[in-house]
């Protein structure tokens, strides 16, 4: 609407609470991240947004960027946005110009759309190239966290031919 408010929230609550994304979580801290190849660490800053309608600042009870964090269950989502980050800030080049808009497609299925990524993986000849575990494969058909991980490692595989997933033996 004009006023730019968020879809999910009534006058009520919000409507979508327990699964609410990273930046809803956090607020009213932000986080600024960034990582440096080779660094195993995320570097991270931290700031408050103080606005006037969060009553979060007018409680008593004192909190750090690290406790706030924890009892909002950040932790994966900061795991899996610095993974994220390292693909959408490669300075790798997606090649030649006829293949880009393909790859951009498959960065959209890997990156937004996880049930279309676990048909691509189950219906297609990606089984028959890569080699995966049973127990992984056990896991990417029950866990999205887990077809997320191998997702981003595909994306980089399939992008710069970086060594995060192992072929099977005799495919080129």
């Amino acid at each position: 609407d004009e006023g730019r408010t968020c879809p999910f929230v009534t006058p009520q609550c919000c409507r979508v609470y327990p699964d609410r994304p990273g930046a809803c979580r956090i607020y009213p801290i932000g986080r600024g991240s960034t990582k440096t190849k080779g660094q195993p660490q995320t570097r991270e800053l931290f700031f408050y947004i103080r606005e006037e309608h969060c009553l979060g600042f007018q409680e008593a009870k004192p909190w750090t960027a690290e406790s706030w964090m924890a009892d909002q269950g950040l932790v994966p989502y900061n795991f899996f946005n610095d993974l994220w980050m390292e693909i959408i800030t490669h300075k790798g080049s997606l090649g030649a110009e006829e293949t880009v808009e393909r790859k951009l497609l498959m960065f959209f299925m890997a990156s937004y759309n996880l049930d279309q990524f676990r048909q691509f993986i189950f219906r297609t000849r990606f089984l028959e190239r890569f080699d995966l575990p049973g127990p992984v494969l056990d896991q990417i058909r029950e866990e999205d966290e887990a077809l997320l991980r191998l997702a981003l490692r595909w994306l980089r595989f399939a992008f710069w031919g970086e060594p995060t997933l192992k072929l099977k033996e005799g495919v080129a």
